[in-house]
């Protein structure tokens, strides 16, 4: 997503904690361009729901789009959302 969209920031979010494990995963996919958000703060200053994964698109500071559950196609559902935050008059900058 991140490597197609250069105008988004794509942030994971590890609410465990962990950051040996998440640093693991990111050396084993080569997710270079991922921004990694530690702590469970994160997850309450947004007020997401507690079930993982949850998908969240953010514009301009503001919570636009929730998904909480596994996203089959995740590229496409937030290729989706990005479009419908702009028809609404989103600020997420256009391609």
């Amino acid at each position: 997503m991140q490597s197609q969209h250069p105008e988004v920031v794509v942030v994971a979010m590890n609410v465990l904690d962990d950051k040996a494990a998440a640093d693991k995963i990111i050396q084993r996919y080569k997710l270079d361009n991922l921004r990694i958000a530690p702590g469970k703060g994160w997850q309450d200053r947004f007020e997401l729901p507690e079930g993982i994964p949850v998908t969240v698109v953010v514009d301009h500071g503001r919570v636009r789009v929730v998904h909480d559950a596994v996203l089959p196609d995740p590229v496409a559902y937030l290729e989706a959302d990005l479009t419908a935050v702009r028809a609404a008059g989103g600020k997420t900058a256009s391609p």
